[in-house]
């Protein structure tokens, strides 16, 4: 079978997959210690950070949010990603700043990168719909985490690690955990 044909049968299976889901949103997964804020929801745990970084915000270097990146979690035929974004205080001025702001106003296009398979993976889209946290509406006052969700297609080859890309202007998140639950 060509790669083409194997990539085309992967996306497919994957969307027909999420057509037959009943419409309902993935559930977060991962449970913690830390307890935060999590935009206009109740409070939501934090499972426990295994790569961060402080990075300016783009086209701000004034400014910096914290991000903080959870082991990807693959259930079935999706993997979810839970990253933390905490801006610095001054970047929220006393209110609260949106996801949307603290990466660069568009700039926030995550991808899960497999090195050793040659293959990259993006957010799961359905009917023009991305599986993923409400990057305007998510929102955190200054020096507060938010939590940012996003759904990909699980691994074709089982990984221990992928590589992650936020923003073009930050450096990639590299051996980030996958764990697998049955």
């Amino acid at each position: 079978m060509r790669p083409s044909v194997v990539v085309t049968v992967l996306v497919v299976g994957v969307l027909g997959l999420a057509g037959c889901t009943g419409g309902g949103d993935p559930k977060p997964s991962g449970s913690g210690s830390a307890a935060a804020a999590g935009g206009s929801g109740g409070a939501v745990q934090q499972a426990g950070t295994v790569v961060e970084g402080t990075f300016p915000v783009p086209g701000d270097t004034d400014h910096t949010v914290r991000v903080e990146v959870e082991p990807l979690v693959v259930q079935d035929k999706t993997m979810e990603l839970r990253v933390w974004f905490t801006p610095d205080e001054e970047l929220a001025d006393g209110g609260s700043v949106n996801i949307y702001g603290m990466t660069g106003e568009g700039d926030l296009l995550p991808a899960l990168n497999d090195l050793e398979h040659l293959t990259q993976y993006f957010v799961l889209s359905e009917t023009g719909q991305q599986w993923e946290t409400d990057v305007v509406r998510a929102e955190a006052a200054g020096g507060e985490p938010v939590l940012y969700q996003a759904w990909f297609a699980a691994p074709t080859e089982r990984v221990e690690s992928l590589d992650l890309s936020l923003v073009a202007s930050w450096a990639p998140f590299e051996d980030v955990p996958v764990t697998y639950e049955d």
